[in-house]
Order: structure tokens, then sequence, then C-alpha cells
């Protein structure tokens, strides 16, 4: 074989592994853009699935941002209705205990002193500072005044001392200006003594008290003769 033959020869076998190799090669691209392709469609299939799952949480956290509105709305409507069952209770309590201490009232007082009180030439409210008793404090033995704290029928009763002569004993029970009822008496010697009591309906605020009339008067010392008593029978 002369040195063309074998050059020749050399060139061809150079030629069938170039060939061989370009389809090798491209066999090997075509293969790898497949499976590129492959992964590029795995992958958009992903993405596309991503995506709904992602719509899908968020419309679950929609739905559960709108159940927790809802929550907190109802939780501010419990916490504003137990504020208000709690001052209602705090109120019923409040005035339990009102009604509680207003059903114990009772008072009694002398008019204190040692002698008579008057006679004046105009009428005057007879004052009883010797306290005996002042159950719920509505009787002011400053004033002389009973102030009803709640509305009721309440008991008064008075009695009055004074002695003999020509000025008279008396004494009127007196409800907001209003002239209820008087206990009088008269005689020229010895001691005297009248008394009178009576129910009233008196509203919240309403005030009793007893008022000597211009021109007579009344006698007290430590043995108390001269009384004014009050005390509440029930509640309306």
């Amino acid at each position: 074989m002369t040195g063309n033959q074998v050059e020749a020869l050399k060139i061809q076998g150079e030629d069938k592994l170039r060939d061989k190799w370009k389809k090798q090669s491209l066999t090997e691209q075509q293969t790898c853009t497949q499976d590129i392709n492959a992964v590029l469609r795995e992958m958009t299939a992903l993405v596309a699935a991503l995506k709904v799952e992602v719509q899908h949480l968020q419309k679950d956290n929609e739905a559960q941002e709108t159940q927790i509105k809802e929550l907190q709305d109802h939780n501010r409507v419990q916490v504003a209705e137990l504020a208000a069952v709690k001052v209602n209770a705090e109120n019923q309590v409040e005035a339990l205990k009102r009604e509680g201490q207003a059903k114990q009232l009772a008072f009694s007082a002398s008019l204190s002193g040692n002698g008579h009180t008057g006679p004046f030439n105009t009428h005057i409210t007879l004052i009883f500072r010797n306290v005996v008793t002042n159950i719920g404090n509505a009787y002011n033995p400053n004033t002389g005044l009973f102030t009803a704290p709640v509305r009721g029928v309440y008991h008064f009763d008075f009695h009055i001392y004074g002695g003999g002569s020509t000025t008279p004993v008396s004494a009127a029970l007196i409800k907001n200006g209003e002239h209820i009822c008087v206990s009088w008496t008269h005689q020229t010697a010895g001691a005297q003594k009248t008394s009178n009591g009576v129910s009233l309906l008196l509203e919240i605020g309403d005030v009793v008290f007893l008022r000597m009339w211009a021109n007579s008067w009344v006698f007290d010392n430590a043995d108390r003769h001269t009384t004014f008593s009050g005390h509440l029978l029930f509640i309306m």
C-alpha cells in the first residue's frame, strides 16, 4: 500500500469519526434539548399548580380574615353586653342596697332644753335636738326636718307638754308647707299634754316637721316630755 493510500485511509477514517461524533453530538443535543423541554414543562406545570395553591391559600386567608373580623366584632359586642350587664347588676345591687337601707328608717327625738319654748308672735319650727334614735339619718336634728329618702308610707307621732296658763300648748305637723294635723290643749292650771299621729304617703324628697303656732308654747326638760317620732311602714 502506497503512502497516498494510507493517507487517504487516514483521512477517510477521520471523516468517519468526525461524522460519528457529529451524529452523536447532535443526538446528545437533541436528547439534552428534550430533557430541558421536559424540565421546563414540569416547572411550568409546577408553577401553575403553585399559582393555583397560592390562590386557594389567599382565598382561605381572606375567609379566615373575615371570620377573625366577625369574631372580633362579636367579641366587642359581647364585651359591650357584659359591660352593660355588669353596670345593670351593679345598679340593681345598689338599688337593693338602698332599698334595704331604706327599709330601716326610724327616728325619735325630744325637744331638749329646760323650760318653756315660746310664746312667740309667729309660727316657728320646733327643732328636736335630743336624738334618741335616727336609723337611716333621714331626720336632721339641726333643722328639725325629716326628709323622705324613698317613696313610701310613713307614720309620725308627736307628743307635746306645757304648763297650765292662759297660753295654749300646740303644734302642727307640716308636710312640704301643708298643714296635715294639729295637737292643741289649753287649761289655766296644772300640767297639760296632748298628742297626735298620722300616716302619710311621701315621695322622695318630701319634708315633714312640727310647727308651733304663734302665741303658744311647749315645755321640755331632761324627762323628755315633748317628742317627735317617725318611721317607714313600707315602700311604694
